[in-house]
């Protein structure tokens, strides 16, 4: 048996049995791991309120290499977040964020760079006056990590470039097209220049360094629409935290 240690957040959780559980783990070395969490039978260490997604988790889990479902051994709160506990609008923002990392990520792959995006949107969240800029720029940067970036920059179905007036994107080709193509693909959309320019200009920034979003609230929700349509064109399923957003 090897011993996995590594800071965690969790994803989600499943019953198993009257007491334990199988907790999903986006592990910073190891990627999505899954594991059971056996209910401590001592007062002092009862660790079940431990296993809940926006906490910054150590945890030290042991397995063979092998094996589909590890065991946790220990786990220690490294940062709890609590001020996305305490703001509703923002938690459902996390949970949005951490939703997204769980359906783009497959078990036991390790993905640095996204479990860094995930915990500087967490961090960020505590901090922001504006969630709707940084999930824009979450969403954006995820889809670029995982190699799904929408293609605002030339034409995705023939590849030429596409001039300042061609602004027509579809979702299911993943990307803007020229005036010819446009002609022959049904269920696209009608993009503002402001829309496309904001999508380009997020795709070229660093994690940090988010641009604003347009201060027309048309606009605002047009960059919103696409990236949604976009995400849900690419993961082929709606995202359930999504519809939270807008209660």
């Amino acid at each position: 048996m090897a011993l996995y240690r590594s800071d965690a957040f969790v994803l989600h959780t499943y019953k198993l049995g009257e007491s334990d559980q199988i907790v999903v783990f986006f592990t910073q070395d190891y990627g999505k791991v899954r594991a059971v969490a056996r209910r401590s039978r001592s007062a002092r260490r009862q660790t079940a309120g431990y296993y809940q997604p926006l906490m910054l988790l150590h945890a030290i889990l042991f397995g063979r290499p092998s094996q589909a479902l590890h065991r946790v051994n220990s786990v220690d709160i490294v940062e709890p977040f609590r001020a996305l506990r305490d703001n509703f609008d923002i938690m459902q923002c996390g949970l949005y964020m951490t939703e997204l990392i769980d359906v783009t990520t497959r078990d036991r792959e390790p993905a640095p760079e996204l479990f860094a995006l995930l915990h500087l949107g967490l961090e960020e969240l505590t901090q922001t006056s504006s969630t709707d800029t940084l999930l824009r720029l979450f969403e954006v940067q995820l889809l670029r990590l995982i190699g799904y970036a929408p293609q605002v920059f030339g034409c995705t179905r023939c590849a030429q470039d596409t001039r300042s007036d061609e602004t027509t994107f579809s979702p299911s080709l993943g990307g803007l097209l020229c005036r010819a193509c446009a002609a022959e693909q049904r269920h696209t959309l009608t993009l503002q220049t402001e829309t496309v320019a904001y999508l380009r200009e997020a795709i070229l920034s660093e994690a940090d360094t988010a641009p604003l979003l347009p201060q027309a609230p048309s606009i605002r929700q047009e960059i919103e629409h696409v990236l949604h349509q976009h995400l849900t064109a690419r993961l082929g399923r709606e995202l359930k935290s999504y519809a939270f957003l807008h209660l």
